[in-house]
């Protein structure tokens, strides 16, 4: 089985501000193209974030899973990739074992000014109609609130749901993925969001 990119403290300096923010210093640049970053472990999000780093092998990108890293090492990327599970009608503000509730909080002690995100979310658009990738929306809105700059909007068209917090007028601010009902169109689904990406990536 292939070795995830482990825990490393980047080679810059953190400074924080009153609140206890860290605050990047202005004069360090990204030096890695992208990284993707992914939770939980085993299952449909670890074989979607595998299948992401092979078809974007041209830009050679790091894997890591949240347990064995650290926030800041998002630094380190001048393009993020963010994969997360499915919610529900649970989020990120109720106590629950998805590995992005406790990283989230140390997460937003970054700023991600400078830095391009893309977020990819897995649902279930039968059981939760109502609340179709809900994860994908919240953690976008920390995502800006941070500073970085989505990119990846995915038209609604290819989808069926009632509602979701992942939407932006009339498209989601990712790319959303169902493995538990169209495991079928995800190859198809990922092949397209990317097409539409690789210029950002480019830059």
């Amino acid at each position: 089985m292939e070795k995830e990119q482990t825990e490393q403290q980047p080679n810059f300096q953190l400074k924080a501000d009153m609140e206890g923010n860290y605050l990047i210093d202005k004069e360090y640049k990204p030096k890695k193209q992208v990284g993707i970053f992914y939770a939980p472990s085993g299952g449909s999000v670890h074989k979607v974030a595998r299948l992401l780093k092979q078809k974007l092998a041209d830009f050679t990108p790091d894997l890591f899973v949240l347990s064995e890293v650290i926030p800041s090492t998002m630094l380190e990327y001048r393009t993020l990739v963010l994969v997360c599970s499915t919610l529900g009608r649970n989020t990120w503000e109720m106590e629950q074992k998805d590995p992005w509730s406790s990283f989230l909080p140390r997460m937003q002690r970054l700023r991600l000014q400078g830095r391009k995100v893309a977020i990819v979310g897995l649902g279930d658009h039968v059981s939760y109609p109502n609340n179709f990738v809900d994860g994908m929306g919240i953690l976008a809105d920390i995502v800006e609130k941070l500073g970085g700059r989505l990119i990846g909007e995915t038209e609604t068209r290819d989808y069926v749901f009632n509602d979701s917090r992942a939407l932006r007028g009339e498209k989601f601010i990712g790319l959303p993925l169902d493995e538990d009902y169209e495991a079928d169109k995800t190859e198809e689904r990922i092949n397209r969001w990317l097409k539409n990406i690789l210029p950002e990536l480019s830059d």
